[in-house]
């Protein structure tokens, strides 16, 4: 007996609500309790939503990445940080 459209909706679009941490969590007890169809397939979206959802994490975490290195205030920084520190080096010496 395969769920219907709208529940498959209704269990996608909470799966999307969940957190990652969440998600994962609620995958590994499926898991363990994994004893039907339905069960079995539900544990397939699950798993395909983690997957959506570790995609978009990386995915922020790339263009993140890209957007501090191309800052110009994060080089002027680490340029002064550097200044800061040769100063204090060549005060010691």
């Amino acid at each position: 007996m395969s769920p219907e459209p709208d529940d498959l909706q209704i269990l996608i679009s909470k799966y999307r609500t969940m957190g990652i941490e969440e998600l994962e969590a609620s995958i590994n007890d499926w898991e363990k309790k994994n004893d039907c169809s339905i069960q079995q397939e539900n544990l397939a979206i699950a798993k395909n939503e983690l997957e959506v959802k570790y995609k978009e994490r990386q995915e922020q975490i790339e263009l993140l990445t890209k957007s501090l290195t191309s800052s110009s205030r994060i080089g002027r920084w680490i340029s002064s940080f550097q200044a800061v520190i040769n100063q204090f080096v060549d005060f010691k010496n």
